[in-house]
């Protein structure tokens, strides 16, 4: 077959993509990278090695008909959009959309999770216009501003077009799933197919042991002499992402003040979500906090 892909969900970050690429990874006509998030469009070092590198090094199947990725890298970092353009002209572009209040603190609790976050959710959230100075701190700092959701849609819209696009809501995925992935799934170009819902991927969740953390997350001499004699980049990537994954255990989110929440939406989202609204056709009123919801 042809090695292109057909389909990227774009994101946004935790909004339900890994349960996405769990769902869709069940049908036998759709290949899907080993790896979840190769964030190959958005490294400049890996986007230079081409699209050979691509497919040989992040898909072993092509045994079904459409080929795809999921990562939310890309509906926040500009360059992604024109890079896969550049390498797929074609290309259906999906958005899955989060409460831009609730995405940013599921962000935030994730990096302190990780252990780079030192700051309250307040101080981050005042702070983050200052701390985004670098693709490090944009990564992994950046919880309002990958909230920012008009500006990254229209960016895809110009390159793609709208009838290439489909979003969806995150509340979509959750309370009309089997809906939800049948359209998706005739929208990449397939057949209906009977999935298994009943998955729970990503789940909220603290870590059991801080040091494995650490040399998960952090830069140290350990991981870097291990590193040393395992050649494979592959491998190394499932290692770590192996380790994390048995580092975790589940456990609730303390959630966030609903006067925080406020402050958040009316100081940086509330002239977004009414726009949102119209471009999407869609309610988002539950999206909305007034101060005296406090």
């Amino acid at each position: 077959m042809t090695k292109k892909v057909g389909f990227i969900c774009v994101g946004v970050q935790k909004a339900g993509t890994s349960t996405l690429h769990d769902i869709l990874k069940q049908h036998p006509d759709i290949n899907l990278p080993d790896l979840k998030e190769t964030h190959f469009f958005r490294d400049e070092d890996k986007f230079k090695l081409g699209l050979d590198h691509y497919f040989k090094f992040y898909f072993t199947d092509f045994t079904g008909t459409v080929s795809g990725e999921i990562d939310p890298e890309y509906s926040f970092f500009e360059s992604c959009a024109s890079r896969l353009k550049e390498s797929f002209s074609e290309l259906k572009v999906i958005f899955i959309l989060r409460n831009p209040v609730d995405r940013a603190y599921s962000h935030y609790m994730m990096t302190r999770r990780r252990g780079l976050e030192d700051l309250t959710f307040n101080e981050a959230v005042k702070k983050e216009s200052k701390r985004l100075i670098d693709n490090y701190s944009k990564i992994h700092f950046s919880y309002i501003a990958r909230g920012q959701y008009l500006q990254q849609i229209e960016r895809f819209e110009e390159l793609f077009g709208k009838k290439n696009m489909r979003i969806y809501l995150f509340e979509d995925l959750v309370n009309e799933t089997d809906k939800t992935i049948q359209d998706l799934t005739e929208f990449i170009g397939l057949c209906k197919y009977k999935y298994d819902f009943d998955i729970q991927s990503n789940p909220a969740s603290e870590v059991r042991s801080k040091i494995l953390r650490d040399f998960i997350y952090r830069p140290n001499r350990l991981k870097k002499s291990v590193g040393s004699i395992i050649p494979s980049k592959k491998l190394k990537d499932k290692i770590m992402i192996y380790l994390d994954q048995k580092n975790l255990k589940q456990e609730q989110t303390p959630p966030l003040e609903s006067s925080t929440k406020a402050e958040v939406y009316t100081r940086f989202f509330k002239g977004m979500i009414p726009k949102l609204e119209q471009k999407l056709d869609r309610d988002l009123s539950s999206w909305k906090y007034k101060a005296e919801d406090s």
